[in-house]
């Protein structure tokens, strides 16, 4: 046997060989004195074995969404990496020795750092060129109030921006604000994934064992979604984009079920939360009624608008039981739904018309209630609703329009409220900017009203009911308001500019102070004080705190990172981990009391669907907390506090295991969790790190709901974007927050 130079019991001097072998030792020795080089290239790159531009950080892992895990190492000497491991407990072990390591490197680079050195962390400064403020004298009041040392920046003479003062007296410059470009995946086909830097995959992408534990799955992953479509009963591809058989009106008229059968899906569609945003339901029955007496004259339009009422219908009635769901459930759902794409197709949905745009919404509420995940498809369909209410006019308010009825403006605020609020809810759902510009949009919000206070023949609308006064529409109202400022905040988070962190405390206190402002009869009560209120109030409250503590997180979550290292942006970190815990509390309240014998039994499903992309963003701030605790000095938790978040996350693990199965985002969750809360050598993922870095001060001590919100009326200056861009297209929100800096350029 050839022994190798590197064998423990190799001489100085080479065995003789045969030429041969004599060759190969050569090019053995030549090898190992190859690995003697100096590392060049980060520790990510060589480890993935993949061009590396040497950067700080380097292009590749910038591409990825791992900058802040870009890291060099300190000695000239080239370490080598073991391979990926094949096991979730092998790839903690290496995640452990990885972060050792990057103790000693951290350690080494802080005795050799010069005062003037710039540290490998800083964001480029010339990603984006800032946006000028202009100086204001408008305070902000009915919410908390900016202190005196935080100063607006203004423009010089010459229009280049003067820096902030933060609330120490430092300057706060654009060069500290944290570049965060989203999270950018390519499965194994080569199509390439983009999230904004809010959603929550983009935070767990950021942590880089769980990056690369799930892009070495993503092919499993694939073929078992496969497996579980087949299974389920039914396609996930919207039919409307993938074609389905096309027939004739007659053929769609005799597959209508009978009166009985309908009139049941259609009474099951008006305990939803869904007509008053799309119809009025005086005239719908009025319509109904002549539909049976002569169907085939009936538009065919309407036909389908009546195929996605009983579809709907359908929909809640199997999903709203504990029983295991019936395939022909599944059937007769799928049937309503063919119905529905062909009624489109052969009405010409795209030249407009009556019923097109409520055929329209409640045909890709019906997709997006199949659908486990957020699929892309589902955005295609919104791709093509809201130009159709564009070209119908939607954006604009009727009033401008005289041969737009007062009745027919009525309903148009209605189905331009919904269609705005899908716009904003699904970009935040997907992590992609929303499409509509509200500059370009005027529309009020609806009025309050009751369906009997207005009717066809009204030539004049009554003044709107008080928010105290409970309507069908109260709930499209409050949802329009504070998902307005949702819209807004997502702004901020797409928007590829830089802004300094002491403005953020403006969009906050414009957050609350529109919180505090819904109806009071929506306001979040825990249950033992709502025990005389339906489920369908209580599933309302909770979705509109669920939003309100999801844009917090949205708002804050691009100085979460930061957060940890510095002490200036603690606020971040504690309203980010604040929103995140009161969210998961939510998540396992649903759980618990949607059983049987929960107060919200009788709740459909589909309203826990719609929320489970706020729980997964909340799940994956704690996780990206406790991947990155005690990675400094800053920051200690309480062992209550850190058994409390990871009771959390273990029932919120338990939850999304019941369905991962039949969710890749259930899965991924799971796996995930199973990362954080794994038990390597006895002990959970997040102590081993801990147990690696020395104490530090405590940043919070516990997580509570705000309580006894006030109804308010303030002013506010946000010198990022000007009067238009922020107050048209909001419909009601202009009057919440009275006036703007006209001196505010818009974008």
């Amino acid at each position: 046997m050839i022994t190798s130079p590197s064998h423990p019991h190799a001489s100085d001097t080479p065995p003789l060989t045969t030429s041969g072998g004599d060759h190969r030792e050569r090019l053995r020795s030549h090898l190992s004195q190859r690995r003697d080089k100096p590392q060049l290239s980060c520790n990510l790159c060589k480890r993935r074995k993949v061009r590396c531009d040497r950067q700080t950080p380097c292009g590749t892992c910038s591409r990825r969404g791992l900058a802040s895990s870009c890291v060099y190492n300190a000695d000239a000497q080239q370490s080598i990496l073991p391979r990926p491991a094949g096991t979730v407990h092998e790839r903690i072990q290496q995640l452990e020795s990885l972060v050792i390591s990057l103790m000693q490197q951290d350690t080494s680079a802080s005795a050799s750092t010069t005062t003037g050195s710039t540290s490998v962390s800083d964001p480029p400064r010339d990603f984006a060129q800032p946006v000028p403020i202009p100086d204001t004298d408008i305070p902000i009041s009915g919410g908390p109030q900016l202190s005196e040392d935080t100063s607006v920046s203004s423009t010089s003479p010459n229009g280049t921006f003067l820096p902030l003062g933060d609330d120490n007296g430092a300057v706060d410059t654009f060069s500290s604000v944290p570049v965060d470009c989203g999270s950018m995946n390519m499965d194994s086909a080569g199509t390439p994934s983009y999230v904004g830097s809010a959603h929550w995959v983009a935070i767990l992408d950021s942590i880089s064992e769980l990056k690369e534990h799930f892009e070495q799955e993503e092919a499993t992953r694939r073929l078992a979604t496969e497996d579980n479509e087949a299974k389920s009963g039914h396609s996930n591809w919207p039919q409307l984009l993938y074609g389905c058989p096309q027939i004739t009106k007659a053929e769609i008229l005799s597959s209508i079920p009978t009166r009985r059968e309908a009139d049941r899906l259609v009474s099951r569609y008006f305990t939803l939360d869904i007509a008053p945003g799309v119809l009025h339901s005086g005239q719908f029955l009025s319509e109904y009624e002549h539909f049976w007496e002569e169907p085939s004259i009936t538009p065919i339009m309407w036909i389908g608008l009546l195929f996605t009422i009983m579809c709907l219908g359908a929909q809640h009635a199997s999903q709203s039981t504990s029983a295991p769901p019936d395939p022909q459930h599944f059937f007769r759902v799928n049937i309503l739904r063919e119905k529905i794409v062909q009624c489109l197709r052969l009405g010409k949905y795209t030249k407009g018309g009556p019923f097109v745009l409520e055929t329209l919404i409640q045909y890709y509420m019906i997709e997006h209630f199949l659908c486990q995940d957020t699929e892309f498809e589902i955005w295609v369909l919104h791709c093509i609703l809201i130009p159709m209410s564009f070209r119908m006019g939607l954006h604009r308010d009727p009033k401008h329009f005289k041969l737009i009825s007062p009745f027919a403006g009525e309903i148009r605020r209605r189905v331009w409220a919904t269609v705005f609020q899908i716009d904003i809810c699904l970009s935040l759902m997907t992590g992609l900017p929303r499409m509509i510009k509200p500059q370009q949009c005027d529309t009020e919000e609806p009025r309050n009203l009751l369906d009997s206070d207005i009717e066809e023949e009204t030539t004049e609308v009554r003044k709107p009911r008080v928010d105290s006064e409970s309507t069908p529409v109260l709930y499209l109202i409050a949802k329009n308001r504070i998902i307005s400022v949702g819209g807004i905040i997502s702004d901020l988070a797409h928007d590829i500019r830089p802004y300094p962190y002491t403005e953020l405390a403006r969009f906050e206190t414009l957050l609350e102070d529109t919180r505090k402002s819904l109806p009071s009869s929506l306001h979040w009560h825990p249950l033992p004080q709502s025990i005389t209120e339906t489920s369908r109030t209580i599933i309302q409250r909770m979705y509109l705190d669920i939003f309100f503590h999801k844009m917090r997180i949205t708002l804050y979550k691009k100085y979460l990172s930061a957060s940890m290292t510095k002490f200036e942006y603690a606020h971040a970190r504690e309203i980010c981990l604040e929103s995140a815990v009161t969210i998961l509390d939510y998540h396992h309240l649903l759980a618990e009391e949607t059983h049987p014998d929960g107060r919200l039994s009788s709740v459909s499903s589909t309203y826990i669907s719609i929320l489970n992309h706020d729980f997964l963003l909340a799940a994956s701030v704690l996780c990206f907390y406790i991947k990155h605790l005690n990675g400094n000095n800053l920051i200690e938790l309480e062992e209550e506090v850190s058994e409390k978040i990871r009771g959390l996350l273990r029932k919120s693990r338990e939850i999304w295991l019941r369905s991962s199965d039949i969710s890749k985002e259930a899965q991924k969750a799971v796996e995930s969790l199973n990362i954080v809360l794994g038990t390597p050598n006895g002990r959970e993922a997040g102590e081993f790190v801990d147990h690696q870095f020395e104490d530090s001060s405590e940043f919070f001590a516990e997580f509570e709901n705000p309580a006894g919100w006030s109804a308010h009326q303030a002013s506010y200056d946000l010198p990022f974007f000007g009067l238009e861009v922020m107050t048209n297209g909001y419909p009601g929100l202009s009057s919440a927050i009275g006036t703007w800096d006209e001196r505010a350029p818009s974008i």
